[in-house]
């Protein structure tokens, strides 16, 4: 049996998987079995965010590997408090859970929520339609998908779900027993929907009011993806909570809940733990990243080319009448087209170019932060070949 054999008969049917297979990265690049090198706009899902075995990022890994890789969390360890102390630095004053993932981060806000809200009986979250928190059973709970929600109901009790950047419709689902707002600055997986400044001004003033807690959920805008270190700096407040994962480690799984620290007393010891988070290993490359990124003035880089990139996609869009809005922050970005986007994601790969397609009709970008100027273009010139194909 080949290697797509082997995984179909063995491993779960969870996926949609693509006819490759994948067995090294370098920058931008993807190099499959076959020899053949693809140009990846779209890394681990937005995880990569230093592309493909970054040379420090790999060094670190193997020195700490040498060191010691695990250890529980009743023990301190030399780079867990520096960590938390990095991503407090620019978030704001609180306190750091680590785990292992997005969805281990939002389960820990939800915990968080509730253990907070206890005191007054109050246990409802309000999230966002079209959202995109996680595929564990809390996290789902508040992913307000139903594709995604109704093989597994019933879900956790308490969730309700509020119009994005429909304030009206956020003040009718408050309830004396609403304890928490959950939400994205820009929706991700909900394709590319970006929090409207004067909405999440007044749900915030709301939740200063009425005693609850305003949680942003920063897996996939966080660590500079969208031109700040945390995209709530955009937004001038400053959250209850924050989760984070994706671009944290580069690629090495770890997931972190933030908590302002006017409530990080919510949690008592044996009330909520991770067995692998945040270990000697992942911290220490986590630690790593915030120094490239720093060191390489990558968030600045971001916001420079992030320009470029929707200077062409304008172009784009105004050649090629089927896209009906191109949309984002930094690099994260979303192409809407008035039509399946799926054809457009198929044909770029066929072209060596790996982007997403989310929701049927838009085409999902989420480039690494250092990916090279030319090669950001040449990923473009393929993406417009493609359109040229398509849509003749």
């Amino acid at each position: 049996m080949n290697l797509i054999e082997v995984t179909q008969k063995y491993v779960l049917n969870t996926y949609q998987r693509a006819k490759v297979v994948f067995v090294k990265g370098k920058g931008v690049y993807l190099y499959s079995t076959e020899g053949e090198r693809y140009i990846d706009l779209f890394p681990g899902w937005g995880v990569s965010i230093l592309g493909h075995a970054h040379p420090r990022i790999s060094k670190v890994i193997s020195q700490q590997a040498k060191r010691l890789i695990h250890l529980p969390n009743n023990f301190y360890n030399e780079f867990q408090g520096e960590l938390a102390k990095e991503i407090v630095k620019r978030a704001f004053k609180g306190k750091v859970f680590f785990c292992n993932s997005g969805a281990e981060s939002v389960e820990t806000a939800i915990k968080f929520c509730r253990a907070w809200g206890k005191s007054w009986n109050k246990y409802e979250i309000i999230s966002m339609k079209n959202s995109f928190h996680g595929r564990t059973m809390g996290a789902l709970s508040l992913t307000a998908q139903k594709k995604y929600q109704m093989p597994f109901k019933p879900l956790l009790k308490g969730a309700k779900f509020c119009k994005f950047n429909d304030i009206k419709d956020f003040e009718k689902k408050l309830s004396p027993k609403t304890c928490a707002v959950f939400l994205e600055l820009i929706q991700g997986e909900g394709g590319i929907n970006i929090a409207d400044i004067d909405f999440i001004k007044k749900v915030y003033q709301i939740c200063k009011e009425k005693n609850i807690l305003f949680i942003v959920d920063e897996v996939q805008t966080g660590m500079g993806r969208c031109g700040k270190w945390f995209l709530f700096k955009d937004y001038g407040i400053i959250p209850d909570g924050m989760c984070l994962s994706k671009g944290l480690g580069a690629g090495f799984p770890i997931g972190a809940f933030v908590a302002h620290i006017d409530k990080a007393d919510v949690f008592k010891p044996g009330m909520h733990a991770s067995t692998f988070g945040g270990n000697p290993l992942a911290c220490r490359v986590a630690l790593e990243v915030f120094k490239i990124i720093e060191e390489e003035d990558l968030i600045k880089r971001v916001r420079f080319l992030s320009k470029k990139i929707f200077e062409r996609l304008y172009k784009l869009k105004n050649k090629f009448k089927v896209i009906k809005e191109v949309r984002g922050k930094g690099f994260m970005i979303g192409i809407e087209l008035k039509t399946s986007a799926q054809k457009i994601a198929e044909r770029a790969f066929k072209n060596k170019l790996l982007i997403n397609c989310t929701h049927q009709k838009i085409l999902r970008l989420l480039p690494a932060l250092n990916t090279p100027k030319e090669l950001l273009h040449k990923g473009l010139d393929i993406l417009e070949f493609c359109f040229k194909k398509e849509f003749k």
